[in-house]
């Protein structure tokens, strides 16, 4: 059995883009989680105790943090950074990880929902 632990669409106001009025302007974006436990033995589980998993409250702490920090240039380069900072703090706890950020309003002549980068370790 595998558990896994998502945040879904966690939306933030990021200075964020290729085109300086992006990063002076900013815009918004949604990121997503998607973090598999690593068990040895899932009855840990059964003591309903915070230790034993992965806070996804703090995940998002994680994230949003990141997101404030950023003038990136590139969804690549802040979703590196935020891959980072939870490696840091949770890899211990986690066999894989994937992050997924959408920027929802692109700088292009066109209609699209968004444009999406995911990082899977």
């Amino acid at each position: 059995m595998t558990v896994v632990i998502k945040l879904n669409s966690a939306k933030f106001h990021a200075h964020i883009g290729v085109y300086p009025e992006e990063r002076t302007i900013g815009q918004d974006i949604a990121i997503s989680a998607e973090i598999t436990l690593k068990l040895t033995d899932l009855a840990i589980l059964k003591a309903d105790e915070l230790a034993n998993t992965i806070s996804y409250g703090e995940v998002y702490k994680i994230i949003a943090h990141e997101v404030s920090l950023s003038q990136d240039k590139l969804l690549e380069t802040l979703g590196v950074r935020i891959v980072e900072a939870l490696q840091a703090r949770f890899a211990d706890k986690f066999s894989s990880l994937t992050l997924s950020i959408k920027k929802i309003a692109l700088p292009i002549n066109g209609i699209v929902d968004n444009a999406e980068v995911c990082i899977t370790i």
